[in-house]
C-alpha cells in the first residue's frame, strides 16, 4: 500500500510539471527582477543566432542556449534554455557542424516545430544584477 502511494505521488509530480502554468509576463518585463524564480510565459519566435551551447553545467540537465525574440530575424530577446533529449519540450542533440535544419525541438505533444514558428515557452526565469543574465529554464514549448 505504502508502494502504490508512494508511486502515485510520484507520478501526480510529473504530471503536475508536464501542465507546468506559467504567469503571462510582457516580452519587455520579462528580465525584471521581480521575475526571478517565477514560472512565467513568453511568447515570440526561437533563434539560434548562428550557434548553440549545450551544456549541463552544475551537473543538471542538459540544455542548449536559444534566443526567443518578438519578431523574426531580430537579434535581442531572452535567452531560453532548453532541455536536450527526444521527448516533448526538449531540443534534439546537434550534429557537429549543424545547420538550421538540422535543429529539431519537440513542442509539448511532441511534435517538431519550425523555427519561424510562433510559439509560447514557460519556465523559471533567472535574472542576475541589473537584469544580467536573464534567461528562461524552459518546461514547457506550445505552438
Amino acid at each position: 500500500m505504502r508502494i502504490t502511494t508512494f508511486f502515485l505521488l510520484i507520478f501526480t509530480g510529473i504530471l503536475a510539471g508536464c501542465n507546468s502554468k506559467g504567469e503571462p509576463v510582457e516580452f519587455t518585463k520579462a528580465c525584471d527582477q521581480a521575475n526571478e524564480k517565477k514560472v512565467i510565459e513568453l511568447t515570440g519566435f526561437i533563434r539560434d543566432k548562428g550557434g548553440v551551447f549545450c551544456s549541463n553545467i552544475g551537473g543538471g540537465r542538459l540544455e542548449c542556449g536559444f534566443t526567443l525574440t518578438t519578431q523574426l530575424g531580430e537579434e535581442t530577446g531572452v535567452k531560453a534554455e532548453i532541455e536536450q533529449g527526444t521527448g516533448a519540450n526538449t531540443v534534439e542533440k546537434l550534429p557537429s557542424g549543424f545547420k538550421k535544419e538540422d535543429i529539431r525541438i519537440h513542442d509539448n505533444n511532441g511534435d517538431i516545430i519550425a523555427l519561424s514558428d510562433k510559439v509560447k515557452l514557460t519556465g523559471k526565469m533567472s535574472i542576475g544584477p541589473n537584469s544580467t543574465p536573464c534567461f528562461m529554464q524552459v518546461t514547457k514549448i506550445e505552438k
